[in-house]
């Protein structure tokens, strides 16, 4: 009998043994290795929710892609060829004097040139009422050709009531 509860002590030994190497050796390891893929998969996950936020945005951006495009269509008008600068200058000479601006001068400076298109500063000076004037800068606003006064000088004429007036404006336009 004595026998018997040392072969149980000894077995039930070797079990505690092997229990516990199966558990260091298997277990621990594994049990590592699952935490360190669940790690990974909450990672993928929450990129996955900040690429879909990022998807998600697409159709509104093509949506406000598509508006520009429409917006922009005649775009292409406001800037003409540089060999239409004549015609613009001519235009505006037509235009000073049908305001009866009086003493004319229009001088266009030398171009600029940007990443899409040209600038040419031109420099007016001409002489008028204030109701000429704003006749005339509504007449350039409502140009088909891009145009954006700048600077303007007003000044009163002695022993008059016109106004001494120098305007200096851009006109924008593609080389070709």
């Amino acid at each position: 009998m004595k026998d018997i509860k040392i072969d149980t002590l000894i077995v039930i030994g070797l079990l505690v043994v092997v229990v516990t190497a199966a558990v260091f050796l298997v277990y621990v390891p594994q049990h590592k290795r699952l935490w360190n893929i669940q790690a990974q998969i909450v990672s993928k996950k929450m990129a996955l929710e900040a690429s879909e936020e990022d998807v998600a945005i697409v159709p509104e951006m093509a949506r406000q892609i598509e508006v520009m495009k429409k917006h922009s269509q005649g775009f292409d008008r406001s800037l003409p060829k540089r060999k239409e600068l004549a015609a613009f200058l001519h235009e505006i000479s037509s235009i000073l004097a049908s305001e009866e601006l009086s003493n004319q001068l229009t001088k266009p400076g030398d171009p600029t040139e940007e990443e899409q298109f040209h600038i040419l500063p031109i420099i007016m000076k001409f002489e008028g009422s204030y109701l000429a004037l704003s006749s005339l800068l509504e007449r350039i606003d409502n140009m088909e050709r891009l145009a954006r006064v700048k600077k303007m000088s007003i000044s009163k004429k002695q022993r008059s009531e016109d106004l001494n007036i120098e305007l200096e404006m851009n006109i924008y336009f593609k080389e070709g």
